[in-house]
């Protein structure tokens, strides 16, 4: 009976023993699957934060249970309100492009989530402002080549028979000497042709190839010889011109272009503001850019015409030829910058003249500096 015992015992010890280093086993087993899943999980934890993509998962009971960081710093950037409005505008799989009224662009990729006990969507989120914009550019740029090419055949086709007609005009008027009244006719049939004239060459240049040659020049030296020769026309509106340029300012840019460019600016402004009115001028400069500020407070520009702005022969002017803008955007690009405008289309309107740094120029035209 005793040897019985004993075997028992030494069984249920063997058995004791057996259990204890399953147990152990399992533990560390159990630690290193822990070990594995919170590896794989800071793994798609650093996918998803570490994503250009803003991620949020949402089911139809408890709302959203996931959102990487990029989806934060949306929410935080536009409201949660507004990034949701977003969302709930799109019900179905697949993707979809929304437009917010031509200020951002978000593309969006909806993909259905299904579970045991849910059911919802994952919306891939990425803002496409910047493709956009690059997108609207070149086909604005097709559009002026096209319309540049067409411009300059029938500048040349025009500009042939003025010269005839100011040359007999002007033989006309040599013998018109003895009748006054008669030779005042030819004298506007002249300035006629010399008006006429004066389009064409615009309509040359917008067409023609800017090239450019840039160089460095203070900021503040190019606008106030620009004011200083606009300076009849803002005396006479009594127009104020505030300079707020900082001194230290460089802009690296071909010299007669740029002044090109701001006469074009401030005159327009000057047009736009009634007597007394007010044009600011500001800038910025930063390691990769300098940035002009041309602000006044004549009548606007309204929604439409701004968004044809920089297009050849749109003018509100009663006198204007709708060119002027169109080469300063060119001349701009050339200079591989950037100029929009801003206007409430009531009594505020703002252009911005973005050039690159020495450092960063890359222009579009020949550079022999």
């Amino acid at each position: 009976m005793s040897d019985i015992q004993n075997i028992d015992v030494q069984l249920l010890k063997e058995v004791v023993d057996a259990v204890n280093r399953t147990t152990e086993s399992l533990k560390e087993s159990y630690a290193l699957l822990q070990k594995k899943l919170e590896h794989t999980q800071g793994l798609l934890d650093s996918v998803l934060d570490n994503t250009n993509s803003a991620i949020i998962a949402q089911d139809n009971k408890n709302g959203v249970f996931l959102k990487n960081r990029r989806a934060k710093e949306l929410i935080e950037e536009l409201g949660y309100d507004k990034v949701f409005s977003i969302l709930s505008s799109f019900h179905t799989t697949g993707v979809h492009d929304y437009d917010d009224e031509g200020r951002r662009y978000f593309r969006l990729s909806v993909s259905a989530l299904k579970s045991e006990d849910s059911e919802g969507f994952v919306y891939v989120m990425d803002d496409i402002t910047r493709l956009k914009k690059f997108e609207q550019e070149k086909q604005r740029n097709e559009r002026l080549r096209i319309m540049g090419e067409m411009a300059a055949n029938i500048a040349h086709e025009v500009r042939n028979p003025l010269g005839s007609i100011e040359l007999y005009a002007s033989l006309l008027a040599r013998d018109l000497e003895q009748y006054p009244d008669k030779k005042r006719l030819t004298t506007s049939i002249i300035k006629g042709v010399r008006t006429i004239n004066a389009v064409i060459s615009n309509t040359l240049l917008f067409a023609k190839e800017i090239k450019i040659n840039p160089s460095k020049h203070v900021l503040v030296d190019i606008v106030d010889e620009v004011v200083l020769y606009l300076q009849h026309i803002i005396r006479d509106k009594k127009v104020r011109v505030v300079n707020k340029l900082d001194e230290e300012h460089i802009v690296f840019c071909d010299e007669d272009m740029y002044k090109q460019v701001i006469m074009n600016l401030i005159g327009n402004a000057v047009d736009a503001v009634s007597t007394g009115g007010e044009i600011i001028v500001t800038s910025e400069m930063t390691e990769k850019e300098t940035v002009l500020h041309i602000r006044d407070n004549g009548c606007g520009i309204d929604e439409d015409m701004l968004s044809r702005l920089f297009m050849p022969f749109q003018t509100t002017k009663a006198k204007g030829t709708g060119l002027g803008l169109s080469i300063s955007y060119k001349i701009i690009k050339v200079h591989g910058g950037d100029i929009t405008a801003e206007s409430n289309g009531k009594d505020y309107t703002m252009f911005t003249v973005i050039l690159p740094s020495a450092e960063y120029a890359v222009s579009g035209g020949e550079n022999n500096d």
